[in-house]
């Protein structure tokens, strides 16, 4: 009965294990590419610079000659209507009308004064169904000037605006992409620790296994005590159990990589490959003078010089609305009126119009003055944010290259020590096997090879992050010496 208690644990982590979904082997290159196209605030800053370029197309589409077509045909009503009286009565008289009208205006936008030019013909028919009567009122040619001199011109500023605003949306996208690519090498070595746990745990139960089948021999043999018996199959027991766990965290870890590629968890695991380290990537010196010139890419500081230029648009807007203003309206063509159509076209009449209006604000109780004061206190305070913004990355980044100087050198102990514990255990389990060693020295060299496993794992990470953070804030390709996740 002992033995079957002991055999059935291990029977039931077998079926679990031949029952399992094969795993699906990925990358970290792979992950971090799927990530920079796939992940939701990619989609969103995707989006984002997709907006900010079809305002800027639209913005060049309403500098472009515009032609329009209007017309209100028919126009029919019959009603009775106030007509007042030489002496002054009113009285009411029954009309029925049809008053039609069609044009055709082409407009011209002036973006460097904000002015428009239109060149219009325009014809009216009225019907006068009472007296059975017509008469056309038309313009063939008409051009018109209208010209704001003092006041706030939205098109200047959004020349230089909206550009700026392309491209910090697509560096903010470039951005984006960066970020996920972080966040995908999180969590594939999230991935890997987990993956890593449960090759551990295979390898300490088939290890201890085999120990254990060979203590039962000299158990009976009487070369061992009980003590040490039960010690194995201890060791036995946790390992099947942290195999379980194990298996738990890479469920766990493989759900959180789908949902960053935005895919569904159906009880699938992934297995990461190891990441493969070139001599080329080993040796990379990233020099601090070239990382700092790469920051001016960052799209927080170009953020920085748009929120500038909107803080100024803003007090040139405030500025002029609230000040003095002159319009400029002028028209010149030729009109005419008459019973028949002809005329209009054969024999018109010249028309000229202008109009200058002016209007100064003289008591506003000090508004403008506290609107202007106003934008001028939120212009300064962009530039002064601005300057820090600039001062943190530049912190940023002075960390990481330390951190990159450090972390390549240590990586390189860790693999020696890893490899230097995992020898140490294979002569232990022979020396134990032998006799020639009690069980405590194996099972200190057992976890000595666990401990120093993971901690070559985690210096892999902390390389592998390091190098991904560098990329994120230069948004520089450093092995190839390109621009980052651009087409």
């Amino acid at each position: 009965m002992l033995r079957l208690t002991r055999i059935l644990p291990a029977l039931l982590l077998l079926g679990l294990l031949s029952s399992r979904v094969p795993a699906q082997t990925i990358t970290l290159g792979e992950l971090q590419r799927e990530a920079a196209e796939r992940a939701e605030n990619v989609l969103i800053a995707a989006q984002r610079a997709e907006a900010a370029l079809l305002d800027l197309r639209a913005y060049e589409a309403g500098l472009k000659p515009r032609l329009d077509l209007a017309a209100n045909l028919p126009n029919y009503f019959r009603t009775s209507t106030e007509v007042t009286q030489d002496d002054g009565t009113i009285a009411f008289r029954e009309i029925e009308l049809n008053n039609s009208s069609v044009s055709l205006l082409a407009n011209q936008r002036i973006g460097a004064t904000g002015g428009l030019i239109g060149l219009e013909t325009r014809l009216q028919r009225t019907d006068n169904f009472a007296l059975d009567a017509k008469r056309y009122n038309g313009s063939p040619v008409r051009l018109t000037l209208r010209q704001p001199i003092l006041a706030f011109n939205s098109w200047k500023w959004d020349r230089e605006l909206l550009p700026l605003r392309v491209t910090v949306a697509e560096r903010s996208l470039q951005a984006a992409r960066a970020d996920a690519a972080l966040a995908a090498t999180a969590r594939f070595f999230d991935l890997v620790t987990a993956d890593q746990e449960r090759r551990i745990a295979e390898t300490n139960r088939e290890a201890n296994q085999a120990l254990f089948a060979i203590a039962e021999e000299r158990y009976r043999l009487g070369k061992i005590n009980r003590g040490d018996l039960v010690q194995l199959e201890l060791e036995q027991t946790s390992a099947a159990q942290n195999l379980l766990r194990a298996e738990r965290l890479v469920g766990a870890a493989s759900a959180a990589v789908l949902q960053l590629l935005g895919e569904s968890y159906t009880g699938q695991l992934l297995e990461p490959a190891p990441p493969e380290i070139s001599d080329e990537l080993v040796g990379l010196e990233i020099a601090a003078a070239r990382a700092t010139t790469l920051l001016a890419s960052r799209p927080e500081l170009l953020e920085v010089s748009e929120r500038t230029l909107t803080a100024r648009r803003e007090a040139d807007r405030v500025r002029r609305n609230y000040g003095p203003r002159l319009d400029l309206d002028a028209s010149i063509g030729l009109i005419r009126n008459a019973d028949e159509l002809d005329p209009i076209y054969t024999d018109p009449q010249s028309e000229r119009i202008v109009s200058l209006t002016f209007a100064v604000p003289l008591v506003d109780w000090g508004e403008r003055r506290a609107l202007n004061k106003q934008a001028a206190t939120e212009v300064a305070l962009v530039q002064q944010l601005g300057r820090r913004t600039e001062l943190d990355l530049q912190s940023q980044l002075t960390q990481l290259l330390d951190q990159w100087r450090t972390v390549r050198e240590e990586l390189t102990l860790a693999t020696r020590i890893r490899d230097l514990a995992e020898e140490r255990f294979r002569i232990s389990q022979e020396s134990y096997t032998l006799g020639a060693i009690p069980l405590t020295d194996l099972t200190f060299a057992q976890q000595n090879r666990d401990q120093n496993t993971r901690a070559y794992a985690e210096t892999l990470r902390a390389y592998w992050l390091t190098y991904a953070s560098l990329e994120r804030l230069t948004l520089w390709d450093l092995i190839h010496d390109r621009p980052l996740y651009t087409r």
